[in-house]
């Protein structure tokens, strides 16, 4: 859809009218959008019509002063045509651990098509680092992603670049006739920040309140989790003895670093010198679903039943020259946990979410796998779902009725 540009006295006036307004002077000012719930189906509802959109940069940004200005923890929310505004900043908000850091994943406690990405039912959102570790006749080197795409994928399917937003179809039933494994774009650079252009999306929220920077991301995750470990004996942390993966909102620990090392080596295993590499593991995509308890704690029934928090989430690539393919995690396996300990692969679009799938599809130089000469595996960091449509409010239904209502008047006038 082509969106009008409007006009500069308009622009200007608007600016300075709203000049305490957290949308002030973002290169392109912040549309709110209408407010629904989503609709299930086949086909994949554009950016422009799903509310709540946040997102984090890889190096955190502010979109004040023109935008592009080094910001750690901002949030940033985007409309879906380009405009953007500064939403939640999580500086200064965890009493147990001040450092101003980078912000690598984040979710709501209840995220919106949680339980329909694990019926497949739901389209799957993710993101790709800007960097991955490549081989070339069995020696690692370093590879640079640019910002945009297009990025073939081994099975054929093409995606967005580091700075855009890409998608796999649910399929909803064989029945329904979604194509098992696709992938395409979802969100390109431009709906997602006209000006400047982001390089590499790390974390992405959907489905939150309009406008967007009123915000609903209460989970989150630091760049790098081992940072925060606090020693026994040593200088007060979030958890003795431990490092903190995910945090809530509030600033307290939500998930121990030690959990999401357990989940990743009950499926991974351990590396080429028999070991796990704990302090490389790194979570750096989240969804989360919180529904037992207090929304600030990882809790599973002690009674023994069924009902437990529970969490999606994928690692930061560790590479590992010593292991036959050249990997201990590509980062674009994806891991399910709930809080009573049980942790499995994804399966979504038909297949499961697992170290050789992700290595026999998301290979994108021009080997295919190991037993080519040259090869290498990008690394997801971000995910979030969408559906085929976007059910609106009550409220926003009625606005728009009234709306239609007066159209219809006025055109009989």
């Amino acid at each position: 859809m082509k969106r009008r540009q409007p006009n500069s006295a308009v622009l200007f006036s608007a600016s300075c009218a709203f000049i305490a307004s957290p949308v002030c002077w973002a290169t392109v000012p912040y549309t709110p959008v209408t407010g629904g719930t989503p609709g299930l189906g086949p086909g994949v509802a554009p950016p422009s019509l799903v509310p709540g959109k946040e997102f984090s940069h890889d190096l955190d940004l502010t979109t004040l002063g023109g935008g592009g200005i080094l910001d750690p923890e901002q949030i940033v929310a985007w409309d879906g045509i380009g405009g953007t505004a500064d939403g939640l900043d999580f500086t200064g908000t965890r009493p147990s651990f001040t450092p101003d850091s980078q912000i690598d994943a984040m979710a709501n406690h209840i995220d919106h098509l949680y339980t329909r990405i694990l019926s497949d039912e739901a389209h799957l959102v993710f993101s790709i680092d800007d960097m991955f570790t490549g081989y070339s006749f069995g020696a690692p080197f370093p590879v640079i992603l640019p910002p945009a795409g297009p990025v073939v994928l081994a099975n054929g399917s093409i995606i967005g670049g580091p700075g855009e937003l890409s998608v796999e179809l649910g399929v909803m039933g064989v029945s329904v006739g979604n194509p098992l494994d696709t992938q395409m774009l979802w969100a390109p650079q431009p709906m997602i920040n006209a000006m400047p252009l982001p390089v590499d999306v790390d974390g992405v929220e959907l489905w939150g309140p309009e406008p967007a920077f009123s915000a609903d991301t209460d989970k989150y995750s630091l760049d790098t989790d081992i940072l925060s470990f606090s020693a026994p004996g040593g200088p007060p942390g979030p958890i003795p003895g431990d490092a903190v993966s995910v945090w809530n909102g509030s600033g307290s620990p939500y998930i121990a670093h030690s959990t999401i090392v357990t989940a990743v080596a009950a499926l991974l295993g351990p590396d080429s010198t028999g070991g796990v590499p704990e302090d490389r593991v790194n979570l750096d995509a989240l969804m989360v679903q919180d529904t037992l308890g207090s929304p600030d704690e990882f809790e599973f029934d002690p009674a023994g039943g069924l009902a437990a928090d529970s969490i999606i989430f994928s690692i930061e690539q560790i590479p590992d020259p010593g292991d036959p393919d050249g990997y201990y995690a590509t980062g674009s396996e994806l891991f399910v946990l709930d809080a009573s300990g049980t942790v499995f692969f994804l399966i979504h679009g038909g297949h499961v979410w697992d170290h050789a799938y992700s290595l026999a599809v998301f290979s994108i130089l021009p080997g295919v796998g190991p037993d080519d000469p040259n090869y290498g595996v990008v690394d997801i960091n971000a995910i979030e779902a969408i559906s085929e449509d976007v059910v609106p409010e009550p409220t926003s239904l009625a606005f728009m009725v009234l709306g239609a209502g007066l159209l219809c008047v006025r055109r009989r006038r």
